[in-house]
């Protein structure tokens, strides 16, 4: 598995490598450290002594390299990861996809940062420009304690919301293919049109939407059948998007996985995306998996216990 870890901050590294650190990853997973230095973010003092030349940001980029080198490179080599880092100048919300592109990146891990205003609902610029642009898989991150941890249960709970679609299956098969720490718990979901639920319920039209929704959590359950993990399933009426994020914040959920199916141009422009909307509100971690990793191979035996 080849993981690139999008940082930008000793926060952010921290956050992220606490992702890596919650849970097994399989044998041969190599990690690709990326920090994207834009100019505006050089610190002032920096350029003044460097004469507000160029080279005022190569020394951001080697004090970069230097720090997040030293708080990822040891850590991810006790987890049996092999990793580099790579300090690169420019836009991060361009260059992150594309150097996961380049790189032929399996899985994106990217912070979260919420803005605090009226607006706290939002992604960051960044963190949405590689949810909407990268080919492979992306994982939102957010912190759930002070102590900059994600996993806020002592085990993982994961929330599969399913439609039956083949963006799906390739959801419950990306849970189901990975390894996860012992005690997970996975809890599939399904929505419905609460009118067409309602309807249904009292009798007065069978238009299926009630049994697609069950079938499509047993066609998630029997994929997750031999994953080693604890799943159920629940069906629930209403908008996906907001009762995916409502059902994961009262069950307390570690991570949310969703499936997505790619859009290119105008149609992704005219196009709402449940991925996007429950990755931009929901308070946990985010996985959205593109349809494309369903062509994926099986991942080798985890490359260590998940007890650290």
């Amino acid at each position: 598995m080849k993981l690139l870890i999008a940082v930008d901050s000793v926060v952010t590294t921290e956050i992220l490598m606490n992702a890596v650190e919650s849970r097994p990853w399989p044998r041969g997973t190599q990690a690709r450290v990326v920090s994207v230095v834009e100019d505006d973010k050089v610190p002032e003092d920096v350029w003044r002594d460097a004469g507000y030349t160029a080279d005022a940001v190569r020394q951001e980029m080697r004090r970069r390299g230097e720090q997040i080198t030293a708080l990822t490179v040891e850590r991810l080599r006790r987890l049996g990861i092999e990793s580099e880092v790579a300090i690169m100048r420019g836009d991060p919300q361009w260059i992150i996809p594309y150097e996961a592109r380049k790189w032929s990146a399996d899985l994106v891990l990217i912070r979260a940062h919420n803005l605090t205003d009226f607006r706290s609902l939002m992604l960051g610029s960044v963190a949405k420009a590689v949810v909407r642009d990268a080919r492979c898989s992306v994982e939102v991150v957010r912190a759930v304690r002070d102590d900059l941890k994600v996993v806020g249960n002592g085990h993982m709970k994961i929330l599969l919301a399913t439609d039956g679609s083949e963006q799906s299956a390739a959801a419950a098969r990306a849970v189901a293919e990975r390894p996860w720490p012992g005690g997970t718990e996975v809890m599939v979901m399904s929505m419905v049109n609460p009118l067409v639920y309602s309807v249904e319920e009292i009798g007065l039209y069978d238009g299926g939407g009630t049994k697609r929704a069950h079938r499509a959590i047993g066609d998630a359950a029997q994929i997750l059948k031999n994953a080693g993990v604890k799943s159920s399933g629940k069906v629930i009426a209403g908008k996906p998007g907001k009762q995916i994020v409502n059902e994961a914040r009262g069950w307390g959920a570690d991570l949310i996985v969703v499936g997505t199916q790619d859009r290119r141009g105008l149609k992704r422009l005219l196009s709402g995306s449940i991925s996007e909307t429950v990755a931009s509100r929901a308070l946990c971690s985010v996985k959205i998996v593109r349809d494309h990793d369903a062509r994926r191979t099986r991942w080798p035996a985890c490359s260590h216990d998940g007890s650290d």
